[in-house]
């Protein structure tokens, strides 16, 4: 991924944040907390559809935000963007690998408990992933998600904190949805109905 293009992606997913965040801000939080999230995503499986093979998903690199909402005793609602870029290796004619982008867009929370330096959490998430191939030949795919994980924040002053987190993320495929498609062909299809991945997340909370 390049340089600009990070920005772009990361400057876009802020500001679709911010803009749902100030639409769905409760009356009654407390504080507003923005996570900047990096991390690694493993697992998954695509089916090539040219030899039948199971084609994993290599780790690859998770970007994120989290725009927070405290709303007390714990409890905090929560809008989540993922972006997970990766390339799956393909046979038949066009053998090599398909680049394909991964964004996720949920809501959920997360639930903590204590007051000292470690402060355990459990999150969860419901949502959309829009599938995005690199060739403009294949069709974008929608796809149901759903997150859930748990983890740690540890206060480093009054404003900022650091966020330490483990996730599982499940994706089903919507309607007749066959995979990665285009021109009434797929070169990759899903193993079973979807996608199951597990994330490790760190990242930097700045409240407001």
């Amino acid at each position: 991924m390049k340089r600009h293009d990070l920005r772009v992606l990361v400057g876009r997913g802020l500001a679709l944040l911010l803009a749902l965040g100030a639409a769905a801000a409760p009356a009654g939080a407390q504080q507003t907390e923005l996570t900047a999230l990096v991390g690694l995503r493993i697992g998954g499986e695509l089916e090539d559809t040219a030899s039948g093979a199971a084609q994993s998903m290599d780790e690859s690199l998770t970007l994120g935000l989290v725009l927070g909402f405290q709303l007390g005793r714990g409890r905090t609602l929560e809008v989540v963007w993922t972006h997970q870029p990766l390339d799956v290796p393909t046979t038949g004619d066009d053998a090599g690998e398909v680049g394909l982008r991964l964004d996720t867009l949920g809501v959920g929370g997360t639930y903590e408990w204590g007051e000292g330096r470690l402060r355990p959490f459990v999150s969860a998430t419901v949502g959309l992933t829009l599938l995005s191939p690199d060739s403009a030949d294949l069709d974008l795919e929608l796809l149901l998600a759903g997150t859930l994980g748990g983890g740690v924040k540890v206060p480093i002053s009054g404003r900022v904190g650091l966020r330490l987190e483990g996730r599982g993320v499940a994706m089903l495929a919507t309607g007749n949805a066959a995979g990665v498609c285009g021109g009434g062909a797929c070169v990759l299809g899903f193993s079973g109905s979807g996608i199951a991945q597990f994330e490790l997340l760190a990242g930097l909370s700045f409240s407001f």
